[in-house]
């Protein structure tokens, strides 16, 4: 039997017509991809998406307890995956011993053929180049670097902030600064209020004293560093002074980490305002590591929150606990409040984190006219207790 042949066209036509659907899709999946910060004034390269990615396996692939081997300037080279962290030293020696002994096969290509099954995940790892040199430049011991997984840690700051997310949402838009930011406090802290580094940064924001004490009062007794709403203020402001100064959000969030001075230095020298170009070319003893990465950080942050459902959309936070928010005319302490007012002391500690010990051990007063959170009492009691004399 004869087919006519229009009808053999008409189903070649047809699957051709898919296959352009399919395309077309993936070309703008990809595009949106290529573009999901832009807004930021950040353009990914595939270089940079690779550090972007590496960043997202430390957030959400890999667990507290195991160690990443890797390149430390090219993230995408992870020689391995390591439960605990002295396996992990002994590991990062023995990857530099067996990328020198890769190397030590040339000057000829190294090719899989010429290596022992022991050490073929090593050249995978590496893009299974066959440049000899590119191994011996690996082997460096100082340039082989652990990385603690961080799953649970990130878990839990999405779990613990979540009563604050819509009004540092509104805080960050009432300072003209995209929401997106906001998970800058992951990366800083993992939104732990009570974080302090080595060099004295503290809160989830991790202001350092002298940069907090322009927009936070840093005592003793009172640290608003460890307000999540207070220091989200402070810190939406400091980052729009650096996008006043670089007209830049990705250049803004690289001088919240290491100052807009060394940004400005970088942009010079460089010569361009392109943060990964940035990244990628600027030279100095104090762009380090963590300087290279903080953005990529940010960025992967940023990634892992949309894969779990947005938290800079509605409808995912939780209430704080119901307070109000008095003052007093002359100072006070918090045995004196609690004997007046009987209020829940649980949940008003949870709600005034910047009242350090001496306020809770009453070895410090209240100043006049600062707000005081109070939790388990309602505006109608406070002032039937208030105003009953």
């Amino acid at each position: 039997m004869n087919t006519p042949k229009n009808a053999r066209i008409i189903p070649v036509l047809k699957v051709l017509f898919l296959v352009l659907v399919g395309l077309v899709a993936l070309t703008r999946t990809t595009l949106a991809q290529e573009q999901r910060f832009q807004k930021l004034g950040v353009k990914l390269d595939p270089w940079a998406e690779t550090q972007i990615a590496f960043w997202k396996t430390v957030y959400a692939g890999t667990a507290s307890g195991e160690f990443l081997i890797h390149d430390s300037m090219n993230l995408g080279h992870v020689y391995r995956t390591v439960a605990g962290e002295d396996s992990a030293r002994k590991a990062r020696v023995q990857v530099a011993g067996d990328l020198a002994r890769i190397a030590s096969l040339g000057p000829a290509p190294i090719t899989r053929e010429r290596l022992p099954p022991a050490l073929l995940p090593l050249f995978s790892a590496l893009g299974a180049i066959e440049a000899p040199s590119a191994y011996r430049f690996a082997s460096n011991l100082e340039r082989i670097r652990i990385q603690a997984g961080l799953k649970e840690r990130v878990d839990a700051a999405f779990r613990n902030s979540k009563p604050y997310w819509k009004r540092m949402r509104e805080i960050l838009e009432e300072e003209g600064v995209p929401k997106e930011l906001l998970l800058l406090s992951f990366v800083e802290s993992a939104f732990d209020h009570e974080a302090r580094s080595h060099a004295g940064a503290a809160g989830i924001w991790q202001f350092m004293p002298k940069t907090a004490m322009t927009d936070l009062r840093v005592t003793r007794s009172i640290d608003e560093r460890h307000d999540p709403l207070k220091s989200t203020r402070a810190a939406g402001r400091f980052l729009r002074r650096n996008f006043e100064r670089f007209r830049n959000w990705g250049l803004a969030v690289m001088a919240y980490h290491h100052g807009p001075g060394l940004v400005d230095r970088a942009i010079r020298k460089v010569g361009s305002r392109d943060p990964v170009a940035i990244i990628r070319t600027f030279k100095h003893r104090d762009f380090r590591f963590a300087s290279r990465n903080y953005l990529f950080e940010f960025l992967a942050m940023c990634d892992v929150d949309s894969a779990r459902g947005s938290i800079l959309e509605p409808g995912h936070e939780a209430p704080l606990p119901a307070f109000i928010t008095v003052s007093f005319e002359k100072r006070v302490t918090m045995r004196e409040l609690a004997q007046r007012y009987r209020f829940n002391e649980s949940m008003t500690r949870m709600l005034n984190p910047h009242f350090r010990s001496p306020i809770w051990s009453n070895h410090e007063t209240i100043p006049p006219h600062y707000p005081v959170r109070l939790a388990g009492i309602t505006l109608e009691e406070f002032r039937r207790v208030e105003y009953r004399e």
